[in-house]
């Protein structure tokens, strides 16, 4: 996920409108190297366009705690405009929808469980195939907050159809949407049978906001140790190659997985099973999973709404990740990459880190 605020380790938490653009000629040498040394040298030697560096990680997991870094993470998280208060409100709108066809979920049946998929068939449409319009089709943004010049790849074989479009709507809604929605049916269905531990919003209303609270590090935590045995050898060159084929991203390149990949991703939904929940919930770790894949592969920090306002979309640790390869396998809501020594901060000093540490397979 991307915080609304790119929070630095020094705790200053770094507002939309404080966000460092560069310019470039022709050459792609920055033209505003002036105004910022950290920032201005990697987006000058790296970026179209870079956040404030160096990027931070959720100060849940700092020592010492500190209250106010930790209520204002949150609080940029859940109330304003960002993509967890979007998706817990999808979440809610899905449930209301649902809920007259999850009355007999109980009981398989191809009406409900096709109910089920259709919403989430219609919610990938519309986030990645509106994100594609406007950031790709229309470029009606330009190149303006976008981390790299370049819009896509142009195709060739190693792309299913020889298309990089048509290859991650390929993967994303065949495989991506069905498996989700396997994993979703099943808890659905789980809990309808009364396996799950089940909770109700007025009966246990802490225990509601807390499950809901730590979705995003949970997902965090799980993501980490997925992508790392997704390097792998042959798990990476038979399975996870297929999604790092684009190194120039997309929307539609967020869940651009293989299938084996997607049953791994999507695995961390079956937390369910085992804490106290409720379908709001459960819907709200999928959109977690698949909308937030979305939103971080748009290529875009932000996207701009008129003249002003602006919404977080693009992830920047993640961009970091699919430039660099073997770095930033989580993402800033649980710090394992910082734990075990994997984490680009955006800095120079962290690519001469991670150059080292590479040592003769250093490819960039």
């Amino acid at each position: 996920m991307q915080h609304p605020n790119t929070a630095s380790p020094s705790g200053n938490a770094v507002s939309a409108d404080n966000r460092h653009q560069t310019g470039s000629d022709d050459t792609g040498v920055d033209a505003g190297h002036n105004q910022d040394h950290h920032r201005g040298k990697a987006a000058r030697d790296e970026w179209l366009f870079a956040p404030d560096i160096p990027i931070g990680n959720n100060p849940l997991f700092e020592w010492p705690l500190n209250a106010r870094r930790i209520l204002t993470y949150y609080r940029d998280y859940w109330l304003t405009v960002s993509e967890v208060s979007i998706f817990f409100v999808l979440a809610v709108a899905g449930w209301f929808a649902l809920r007259g066809v999850l009355e007999g979920a109980a009981v398989l049946s191809a009406g409900w469980v096709l109910a089920v998929w259709a919403l989430n068939l219609a919610v990938v449409l519309v986030f990645a195939g509106g994100f594609h319009l406007f950031f790709y089709q229309l470029r009606a943004q330009g190149t303006d907050l976008k981390y790299v010049p370049q819009f896509g790849h142009r195709g060739g074989s190693r792309f299913t159809f020889g298309s990089q479009v048509r290859d991650n709507m390929f993967w994303s809604l065949a495989s991506g949407v069905s498996v989700w929605t396997g994993y979703l049916v099943f808890l659905l269905w789980a809990h309808a049978q009364g396996w799950t531990p089940a909770i109700t919003v007025t009966a246990q209303p802490v225990t509601f906001i807390v499950v809901a609270l730590f979705t995003g590090p949970w997902i965090a935590f799980h993501f980490y140790w997925g992508h790392r045995l997704l390097h792998v050898g042959p798990l990476y060159r038979h399975v996870h190659s297929l999604h790092h084929r684009n190194v120039n991203i997309g929307p539609w390149s967020g869940i651009s997985m293989h299938p084996v990949e997607h049953v791994i991703y999507f695995s961390s939904m079956l937390i369910h099973l085992v804490v106290p929940s409720h379908p709001v919930l459960i819907m709200f770790h999928g959109y977690m999973l698949s909308l937030s894949a979305i939103f971080g592969h748009t290529g875009f920090h932000e996207m701009m709404i008129g003249n002003r306002a602006r919404v977080a979309v693009g992830h920047f640790h993640h961009q970091l990740h699919h430039r660099y390869f073997e770095c930033n396998y989580g993402s800033v809501d649980f710090p394992l990459d910082v734990w075990f020594g994997t984490f680009h901060d955006g800095t120079p000093e962290a690519r001469r880190r991670l150059k080292s540490r590479l040592g003769p397979r250093w490819q960039r």
